[in-house]
């Protein structure tokens, strides 16, 4: 369901000043004569700047989580859909590189009540791959690893992405995933598995 025009506007001025000032930079004041409206136009749509962040967040959290059930309901092999969920998940970088940023920085500065529910939704993102590391694990395809190190370890490899990736490095986001897929499966999977699946590339 689109959202309306101003407070899209809205949406969009916020995301461009938090990104390029951070959320405490950047003041209503800011956002109202980015877009080119009153302080009483935002509050139409907005109670205060806490609950732009907080739409920012769960807005990119949301088409995360969409992307990734997409990625499940396509392939039944679990590493093959680990695999494509990195992949998704990485090359997100692209497209909403500003918003990721603001995710990944600053969902502390919400206060408790808001910070609860986006606590929540980033709950559901580890749910998500937990379960299909879950499934690797049932099917006796992985190390004797604990699934929750699996699971934040692949946080931990493709959260930070945005930070370091530069569009002009000369290295594509389809390759990189494709070197971070290969040395976190190169860590969980057990040897002859791994094998067997380069034997069949």
């Amino acid at each position: 369901m689109s959202i309306p025009k101003r407070k899209a506007e809205i949406i969009d001025k916020a995301t461009e000043l938090f990104f390029n000032q951070g959320y405490v930079g950047a003041s209503i004041r800011d956002i109202v004569k980015a877009v080119g409206i009153t302080n009483s136009t935002v509050y139409l749509y907005f109670k205060n700047k806490d609950e732009i962040l907080f739409y920012i967040i769960i807005d990119i959290g949301s088409v995360l989580l969409k992307e990734l059930q997409g990625v499940i309901d396509t392939y039944d092999d679990p590493v093959e859909c680990l695999r494509m969920m990195i992949r998704k998940q990485i090359c997100l970088v692209t497209e909403k590189r500003k918003e990721i940023k603001i995710y990944m920085e600053e969902q502390y500065q919400l206060p408790a009540d808001l910070r609860r529910k986006a606590h929540e939704q980033h709950r559901r993102i580890y749910d998500v791959y937990f379960n299909v590391i879950s499934r690797i694990e049932e099917k006796e395809l992985a190390r004797n690893i604990d699934k929750a190190v699996m699971t934040f370890s692949v946080f931990a490899m493709m959260n930070w992405v945005y930070r370091w990736y530069k569009d002009d490095s000369g290295l594509a986001l389809e390759e990189i995933s494709g070197n971070i897929i290969d040395l976190y499966f190169g860590g969980i999977l057990k040897p002859e598995v791994l094998l067997e699946r380069e034997l069949k590339e």
